[in-house]
């Protein structure tokens, strides 16, 4: 007598599986087209997952063409998509759903990319400072123009990771900064990323930058942390 097979357990990324909750309730008729879905912190409350959770789940609902999301007036539910519309998404690259949401990305980050600041500091010469200065003007410059995604800004943090002298760090920052590809996180920027966001990134740059010039691996720490500090406070804003 054979024994039973179990069927293989598909891992389940949490922001996916919120979505997939919220569209069940939308399907039900209990968030009509044209109505708004309740807050953040309510739908958190109720699913007993974090705000940042729901924030993800609700922006990855929008990339499938399910709500609207307007930061600051909240989510509003759309007319269920059209079979054209379905198709569309079913077919979306398994990429477009990064295993991390935005937030963990950029939480993670903030801890890996600080401590490899500091390690640049204290290891840096002077032909890699000319370098980064170099790609910070020009990441800079392209600011000024309206560039939202500057590849200069990657470059900018490869190159304090090579710096650093650690393979595995330029490794680790190189896969999270890759995360910044998909979809989902393209969303993210386009809702949270702002004009103001770009001087201030500007600003801690510089920052970093003279930090490092200096030598100094505790500025150098402090300073990317207050980054990455900041654009986790950007994405963390209420939808």
């Amino acid at each position: 007598m054979s024994e039973p097979r179990l069927q293989p357990i598909e891992p389940r990324r949490l922001y996916r599986h919120i979505a997939e909750v919220i569209a069940r309730h939308i399907d039900a008729g209990e968030f009509p087209p044209g109505t708004l879905l309740p807050p953040e912190r309510e739908l958190a409350q109720q699913l007993g997952v974090s705000r940042a959770s729901v924030r993800e789940g609700l922006i990855a609902l929008e990339v499938q063409g399910r709500v609207s999301v307007r930061v600051g007036n909240g989510v509003t539910v759309l007319p269920p998509p059209t079979a054209a519309q379905r198709a569309v998404v079913a077919a979306m690259p398994a990429s477009d759903w990064p295993e991390v949401g935005p937030l963990d990305v950029v939480e993670a980050r903030r801890i890996i990319e600080a401590e490899t600041a500091a390690l640049a500091a204290a290891r840096i010469t002077d032909a890699d400072l000319v370098h980064l200065e170099a790609t910070l003007q020009g990441m800079e410059q392209g600011h000024v123009k309206g560039e939202t995604h500057s590849p200069q800004d990657r470059h900018f943090h490869l190159q304090i990771a090579r710096i650093s002298g650690n393979q595995a760090l330029v490794q680790m920052v190189a896969t999270l900064w890759d995360q910044r590809r998909s979809r989902l996180f393209a969303a993210f920027e386009e809702h949270f990323v702002t004009p103001a966001l770009f001087d201030d990134t500007n600003r801690d740059h510089r920052r970093i930058f003279e930090a490092l010039k200096a030598r100094d691996p505790k500025a150098a720490r402090v300073a990317m942390r207050q980054h990455l500090n900041r654009v986790h406070r950007e994405y963390s804003r209420a939808l």
